[in-house]
């Protein structure tokens, strides 16, 4: 049986996962019934959810923000991360949303692992080894079966949501390279809030939301603030209880369970239909986590 900590670690993992793609489902809820674009959506939900964590940081882990705010390289580094890395990823990601839907757009951000790996790989001067071949030619053909439908005369998905949906992983990809030096001296709550502050401040000046906002019914504000507080707030909440009690390789492959919620709430929910190719083409890209795991 496991422990606890095991217990709360793959619950964690589970349920972030699940706030990731019901946050998916919600932006798609908002681009489909409002006037509402991609990048003003981002713009909020960093705003906010940087601000919050950065107070929740300041209340429960003082004394490391200070230890943090003193080292110039790594203040920069985590501004680098949360403007390279989780700005662009989320500007990609919704881009992607927007112009497909939650579960395509969620499912070819988990082209990443793959990038990570190659990443690795060149870093190393490594040849990649054969289940890391393998992970990269599932992903290949995932994308394929996705954008064609086994046609290669002809695209089912637009161009642009295709070259965001790819975006959307290798700026993911940076999100995870970048800070890596950082997890010898934080926490990953740390590191999470302080990129993510500094994503949202730069998001917040390329965008201003205060000008031209949406005009918003009270189900569309309600859908708006679920999207903040469970995929931003709640989400990176859960992940850090996630890491801290099962490892980040554990944690990670846990919260892949974002592909199956937004895929069963996108057809529930917003009616979207997908094909056999569509399902066959998810599962290749899941597995990639799994087998790289």
């Amino acid at each position: 049986m496991m422990d606890n900590r095991k217990v709360q670690g793959v619950c964690g993992g589970i349920l972030t996962g699940f706030c990731w793609g019901l946050s998916g489902v919600f932006s798609q809820y908002l681009f489909t019934n409002t006037e509402m674009q991609s990048s003003w959506f981002v713009a909020v939900r960093m705003l906010v959810s940087g601000f919050c964590m950065l107070i929740f940081l300041l209340l429960t882990k003082r004394e490391e923000l200070r230890m943090l705010l003193k080292r110039k390289e790594d203040l920069l580094r985590c501004a680098l991360t949360g403007i390279l890395g989780t700005m662009l990823f989320q500007f990609a990601c919704y881009g992607a949303v927007q112009k497909s839907n939650a579960a395509t757009a969620i499912v070819l951000q988990y082209l990443c692992p793959v990038m990570v790996m190659n990443y690795v790989c060149v870093k190393k001067h490594k040849f990649p080894e054969k289940m890391e071949m393998l992970s990269l030619a599932l992903a290949v053909a995932g994308i394929f079966l996705i954008a064609t439908h086994g046609n290669i005369h002809e695209l089912v998905m637009s161009e642009e949501a295709l070259v965001w949906g790819i975006g959307c992983a290798f700026f993911m990809m940076l999100s995870t390279v970048l800070p890596e030096p950082l997890y010898e001296r934080y926490s990953a709550q740390a590191i999470t809030s302080v990129s993510l502050f500094f994503g949202g401040i730069t998001a917040g000046i390329l965008v201003n939301p205060m000008k031209n906002p949406p005009v918003l019914d009270s189900r569309a504000f309600g859908a708006l603030l679920a999207a903040v507080l469970c995929g931003s707030i709640l989400a990176y909440l859960l992940y850090g209880v996630a890491v801290k009690q099962i490892g980040s390789a554990k944690a990670s492959l846990f919260a892949c369970s974002e592909i199956p919620t937004a895929t069963v709430l996108s057809v529930l929910f917003m009616g979207n239909q997908f094909t056999f190719l569509d399902i066959l083409g998810f599962v290749l890209i899941g597995s990639t986590i799994f087998i790289l795991s």
